[in-house]
């Protein structure tokens, strides 16, 4: 029975972290806590949490593709950079300062969090005015950046790419939870397999981790749509306000 709770604990956790996850990021803000406070080494912990989210992307991608939501070719344009930003994440993992790392993230989610905040329609009203050649590759560039945060920690790595897709490519908060999950994959893939080769991934926490954030991922997608636009920007702004929180207090 010990060694079934852990299991049934992480399966519950995920599935509640992939629900709202796959909508406005966040799930590893639960997740990677919890598989420290069951004794994980850090980068054990992190690696797991890679391999577990995965659920959530491709059970995100999945739904959102039959609902006809996805633009691959913006999905792809973000993808490739995080990809590529990933792999170098990872495997710098054991170099860059976490304590400067962390610093910087909360002063630049401060300052994202109250510019959404203080403007309405953003990530709600729907444009469709052209993207400029500048803002795909600014777009590109950025994408890189969190790939190299989501291989070398991972949490609010998604919620990252939420702001890339509302700034730079003036997409809902909707079609941004659709459009991102193609590099959400290839980000928590590629830093997955990096763990793993390192030995860095506890396999039976990983899938339950799987199980649970695939589950909840599906039944999120399901009802984005009764959800809409203004609640889901809710949900992130509240999960934002949590990670900002979290972050200051691990400081």
């Amino acid at each position: 029975m010990d060694d079934v709770l852990p299991l049934i604990i992480i399966f519950c956790a995920s599935l509640l972290g992939g629900s709202f996850g796959t909508l406005v990021g966040g799930s590893s803000l639960i997740t990677i806590p919890l598989l420290l406070l069951m004794g994980l080494p850090p980068h054990t912990a992190i690696g797991t949490d890679r391999m577990g989210v995965n659920g959530v992307g491709m059970a995100g991608l999945y739904s959102f593709h039959r609902k006809g939501m996805m633009r691959y070719r913006l999905a792809f344009m973000m993808g490739i950079p995080c990809l590529l930003g990933s792999f170098i994440g990872a495997n710098l993992a054991l170099q860059i300062s976490p304590d400067l790392l962390r610093r910087f993230i909360v002063a630049l989610t401060v300052i994202l969090l109250i510019f959404v905040a203080v403007n309405p329609g953003m990530g709600v009203a729907v444009e469709r005015r052209p993207l400029t050649t500048g803002r795909h590759v600014l777009g590109g560039f950025l994408s890189f950046l969190v790939g190299i945060y989501g291989g070398f920690y991972g949490a609010g790595a998604a919620t990252f790419l939420t702001y890339i897709m509302l700034f730079v490519y003036r997409q809902t908060f909707l079609e941004s939870a659709a459009n991102l999950k193609v590099a959400a994959v290839l980000m928590t893939v590629i830093s997955a397999a990096t763990y793993a080769y390192h030995g860095a991934i506890h396999l039976p926490l990983g899938a339950a981790m799987f199980a649970g954030s695939f589950i909840g991922s599906y039944i999120g997608v399901h009802y984005s749509d009764r959800i809409g636009n203004v609640w889901i920007k809710r949900l992130f702004i509240g999960v934002i306000v949590i990670m900002v929180v979290k972050l200051i207090m691990d400081a």
